[in-house]
This record gives structure tokens, C-alpha cells and sequence, in this order.
């Protein structure tokens, strides 16, 4: 049998996900009725991508059973060439206004801030991070439909920067099945 793009791609990913132990984040507080939340209890892993910021990575997320909190995280991918050039400059973007901002780690991990649920709609932001391809700050929000045990949608993410403010994408996770 031979192998497909997208086999191989869910196996690229599960092995992704083995290789890096899944520290949960921190909480992520969830807003909705308690019908809506208990509707997307359980661990959901996927991915997201972005065309025109040439982007992808992973994401977790966990939602115990009749919890307010869930608990997740964001792992960006950026070019390999922007890691090596943040490594060779030695330019160190926390020291940049006095702001806790990330290293332009190469797979840095985002925390997601905040999650609201509504009719089967799911809506939420990122905590701000250091974004390397503008040497500037970043803030996601992002929105999909939940359907069984999967949940797509979009999102945007807007740079504090005047050069190509906006970026956007898609991003799925689904629900393991345990």
C-alpha cells in the first residue's frame, strides 16, 4: 500500500506530538453555557497554516469534563533562515520597552489567552508574542465551527508593525478518540 500526502502528513504530526510532551499551557478560561462547554470536553490536537505568512504548527488543547477551564497551547513554526539570523544577531527581543516578549525561538509555544463558545461556534485570542518576520508584537484571534469531533476555522493575526499588518489562516484540531 503506498503512502498518501495526507498519511504521511497525520503521521508527521502524531510524531510531533510524541516528541513533544504536551505541558497543557496554562488554564484558558471558557465562556459559554455549560451544555455548549461539556460539548467539546476531551483532548484535541491539530494544526494550523498560513499562505501568505508561510506559517504552520500545532495545536493542543484539553477540556476536562464539566470544567470552566480548559487548558492549551500554540506552538509556531518559523522559517529555519529567521531562527539562524535571530541566533547570529544576538538581538534579544525582551529587552525591547521594558516588555515580556518571546525569543524568536524557532518553535516557540503561544498560550491561548481566552475561549468563548456559542452555538457551536468557537472564538478566542492568543497571548501576544514576539513575531520575528517584523521584529514586532503580534496578537491572533481565531474562530471555527465545532462539528462531531472536529473543529476548522480561521484566523488573523494583526502586527504591530506598518508592513504587512495583517496575516491570516486556517486551522482544524479534532478530538482523540479514547
Amino acid at each position: 500500500m503506498k503512502p498518501t500526502l495526507r498519511s504521511l502528513s497525520l503521521l508527521a504530526l502524531a510524531t510531533t506530538l510524541s516528541c513533544h510532551p504536551f505541558s497543557q499551557g496554562g488554564p484558558v478560561p471558557i465562556e459559554g453555557s455549560q451544555e455548549e462547554i461539556s460539548a467539546i470536553a476531551g483532548e484535541w490536537n491539530g494544526e494550523y497554516r498560513t499562505k501568505d505568512a508561510g506559517r504552520r504548527g500545532v495545536i493542543r488543547f484539553v477540556m476536562p469534563q464539566r470544567a470552566d477551564t480548559g487548558f492549551g497551547e500554540v506552538e509556531i513554526t518559523f522559517s529555519p533562515a529567521l531562527a539562524a539570523a535571530a541566533a547570529a544577531s544576538g538581538a534579544d527581543p525582551k529587552a525591547r520597552d521594558g516588555e515580556d516578549l518571546l525569543d524568536p525561538d524557532p518553535h516557540p509555544f503561544l498560550s491561548i489567552k481566552i475561549v468563548r463558545i456559542e452555538k457551536n461556534s468557537v472564538r478566542g485570542t492568543l497571548d501576544p508574542y514576539w513575531d520575528p518576520d517584523c521584529e514586532c508584537r503580534t496578537q491572533t484571534v481565531f474562530e471555527g465551527k465545532v462539528t462531531g469531533n472536529r473543529i476548522e476555522g480561521t484566523f488573523s493575526s494583526r502586527r504591530q508593525s506598518a508592513e504587512r499588518q495583517v496575516f491570516s489562516g486556517q486551522w482544524r484540531v479534532e478530538r482523540n478518540r479514547s
